[in-house]
């Protein structure tokens, strides 16, 4: 990845916390699913199908499949204890 990259994916993150921190809805939907697949919470493939729904059905939508995912491994985690 180019500096160049890196410093726009650095802003654009920086405007999402902002605009997140201002009550923001969407912006703060957006940064839970970055912050997920930074954390390895979610995979890419996820995310992929979270932005194909988010096309088709709308947010609401992409973000209860968004919890769906995010559920699975600590469900997974808890049955294996």
């Amino acid at each position: 990845m180019s500096k160049t990259t890196a410093l726009s994916l650095s802003e654009r993150y920086a405007d999402i916390c902002r605009r997140a921190a201002d009550g923001d809805p969407s912006a703060r939907a957006i940064k839970i699913i970055t912050e997920a697949v930074i954390e390895d919470k979610i995979h890419i493939d996820q995310l992929r199908m979270i932005s194909d729904v988010n096309k088709k059905d709308g947010p609401m939508a992409a973000y209860e499949l968004f919890l769906t995912f995010y559920q699975q491994p600590q469900q997974e985690g808890a049955a294996a204890t």
